[in-house]
C-alpha cells in the first residue's frame, strides 16, 4: 500500500516543499512471522514557503498577466531558416501535432534540453505563443504527445523513411550511451559502459546522413543490448536500398553485414583484429610507395599508402592503408611516453610497434570501389559525431526524468527534429563563418516588447544590427516592427 502526501524541509534556514511517499511492505521475520513495515521515499522539490508569500510552486510567475516581454531572438532565428524541417513535419502530421512538435523541438535548441514541467513557463514567455496560439504544452499535454508519438509510431515512420529515401544514400550508423539513473525507466539497465559511467545507461541508435548532416532516423533502446542487435529493429522498421552504409568495428558481424548487403546495399567497415581475415592481410601486408594518395579534407592532410587484397571467394575487398601523418603522431606519442619512463613503454616495445602506426584496414563488400573512395567516404561518417557532440553538451537526461517506453521513444523523435533545426541554422550561418551556438548567444538580446498595443523589437546593439544584416535576417517579415531605440 502506498500514500502520498507533501514534505517541507529546512535546507539552511529555507523551508522547501517535497514531495514524499510512504510504502507498506510485509517482510518476513527471521523467526518467520510476518510484520509490515513501512519505507519512505523524499521525491521532487516543488516549491518553497516563505514569511512574506506563504507557499511558492516552483515555475509561478510573479503574476497571472500575460508577459509583455517576449523572447525572440533565437526563435526568430529558427523561424528564418528552419521552415524546410516545419513543412516536413505538416506533410505527415497534422498542424496541431506539428505545431506542438516544432515548438518543444525549438525551445530545446534555444534553451536546452528541459523538463516537461518548465517548457509550458519558457513557452508563455516567448514569441512562440504568439506565432502558435493554440498550442498546449502543459505537462499532461506534453505527457500526451510524447506517449502519442511513441505508441502510435506510424506517422513518425513515415517522416523517418521519407527522410531515408530522399537521403544522399551514404549512411553512418552508430549507437550512443546515455547515461541514466532514473528509478523504474523502461530502458535503464546495467551496460557495456558501466564501469566508465558509474551508473545504468540507455542505449541511442541513430542513422545519419554523412553527405547532407542530417540525422534520418533513431530509437532507444534497452541498455543491456550492444548496438549490433538494434541494427536488426531499425532494418525491421525502416526499408534501406541502394545505401551505402558506413560503420565502426562494432558492427562487423555476420548478421549486421548481411543487413547491410541486401536490397543494393554496401558497407565500409574496419577490420578487427585478431579475426583470420585480419591476420590474412596483416602477414601479406606489403606498400608500393608508388600506390598512395593525398587525403586533406577540414585542416587535416596526409600521404597515405595503400593495398588493396580480396577474400577467397572474392565477395569481398580488403584495402589497407599507412597514413604517415597518423603514423609520425602515434611514434612520437609512443616515444614522449617512452622517455617519461610510462609503464609498458619500451625500446623492444617501439620496434614491435612500428608496423602498426598509422596502419588501417577496411572491409567493403563494394568490389568496384577503389580504395582511395574507401578511405574518403569512411572518414566522411565521423560527421555523425556532431549531432552527438550537440545531445551530449545540451542533454542531461536524468534531468528530463522520463521513464516510461513510449514516452522515451517520443522524446527521441522530438530530439531528432531539434536537431534537424539546429542543423538548418548551421547550414545557413556556415555561409557567413559563424557558428550556431554564437549566433544564438548575439540573438538572445533581442525582445519582442509590446509598446501601445503594437509589437516592437527592441534592436539597439550596433553588433547585434549588423549581426542580422549580415545573415539578411528582416524582422519585419514576422509582423513587428524593428526599433533602435
Amino acid at each position: 500500500m502506498k500514500n502520498s502526501r507533501l514534505s517541507s524541509k529546512n535546507v539552511k534556514g529555507h523551508y522547501y516543499v517535497y514531495e514524499y511517499s510512504s510504502t507498506s511492505i510485509k517482510t518476513e521475520m527471521p523467526d518467520g512471522t510476518f510484520k509490515w513495515k513501512t519505507q519512505s521515499k523524499i521525491g521532487a522539490c516543488i516549491g518553497q514557503i516563505t514569511l512574506a508569500e506563504g507557499f511558492v510552486r516552483n515555475g509561478t510567475r510573479m503574476s497571472d498577466t500575460k508577459a509583455t516581454v517576449l523572447e525572440f531572438g533565437g526563435y526568430f532565428l529558427i523561424k528564418e531558416y528552419a521552415s524546410e524541417t516545419y513543412k516536413l513535419l505538416t506533410s505527415k502530421f497534422d498542424q496541431r501535432e506539428a505545431n506542438q512538435i516544432f515548438t518543444v523541438a525549438s525551445i530545446f535548441v534555444v534553451e536546452g534540453f528541459q523538463y516537461m514541467k518548465r517548457i509550458s513557463s519558457i513557452f508563455s514567455e516567448t514569441v512562440l505563443s504568439k506565432w502558435y496560439p493554440n498550442v498546449h504544452l502543459g505537462k499532461d499535454a506534453l505527457n500526451t504527445l510524447y506517449g502519442n508519438i511513441g505508441r502510435y509510431g506510424t506517422k513518425p515512420d513515415e517522416f523517418q523513411q521519407n527522410l531515408i529515401e530522399n537521403s544522399s544514400k551514404k549512411i553512418a550508423i552508430d549507437g550512443h550511451v546515455i547515461a541514466c539513473s532514473a528509478e523504474s525507466s523502461d530502458l535503464s539497465a546495467f551496460g557495456y559502459k558501466f564501469k566508465k559511467l558509474g551508473s545504468e545507461q540507455i542505449n541511442w541508435m541513430t542513422a545519419y546522413d554523412v553527405e547532407t548532416k542530417l540525422p534520418l532516423c533513431n530509437e532507444m533502446f534497452n541498455g543491456a543490448n550492444p548496438d549490433k542487435t538494434a541494427v536488426e529493429v531499425m532494418f525491421s522498421r525502416f526499408h534501406f536500398e541502394n545505401t551505402l552504409f558506413l560503420v565502426d568495428r562494432g558492427f562487423n558481424t555476420a548478421k549486421d553485414k548481411g543487413l547491410f548487403s541486401q536490397d543494393g546495399n554496401t558497407y565500409i567497415v574496419p577490420m578487427i583484429t585478431g579475426r583470420d581475415d585480419y591476420e590474412m592481410v596483416y602477414e601479406a601486408l606489403k606498400f608500393d610507395k608508388r600506390r598512395t594518395f593525398i587525403y586533406d579534407k577540414d585542416g587535416y592532410s596526409s600521404l597515405i599508402y595503400y593495398a588493396t587484397y580480396e577474400n577467397e571467394a572474392k565477395t569481398v575487398k580488403y584495402h589497407a592503408f599507412l597514413d604517415t601523418t597518423r603514423q609520425s603522431a602515434e611514434r612520437q606519442t609512443y616515444i614522449t611516453k617512452l622517455t617519461a619512463k610510462t609503464k609498458g613503454y619500451t625500446e623492444e616495445g617501439l620496434a614491435a610497434a612500428e608496423k602498426d602506426f598509422g596502419l588501417f584496414l577496411l572491409e567493403t563488400n563494394d568490389r568496384e570501389k577503389t580504395a582511395r573512395e574507401a578511405f574518403c567516404e569512411y572518414k566522411s561518417r565521423w560527421g555523425i559525431e556532431t549531432f552527438y557532440n550537440y545531445i551530449d553538451n545540451t542533454l542531461d537526461f536524468n534531468a528530463l526524468y522520463q521513464k516510461d517506453y513510449c514516452c522515451m521513444q517520443g522524446l527521441a523523435f522530438i530530439i531528432q527534429i531539434a536537431g534537424m533545426i539546429f542543423h538548418d541554422i548551421q547550414i545557413a550561418m556556415k555561409e557567413h563563418d559563424l557558428s550556431v551556438k554564437d549566433s544564438l548567444f548575439a540573438l538572445k538580446g533581442l525582445k519582442l516588447i509590446k509598446e501601445r498595443n503594437r509589437y516592437v523589437v527592441r534592436n539597439d546593439n550596433k553588433e547585434r544590427r549588423l549581426l542580422c544584416e549580415k545573415i539578411h535576417l528582416n524582422i519585419s517579415n514576422h509582423g513587428v516592427v524593428d526599433s533602435p531605440t
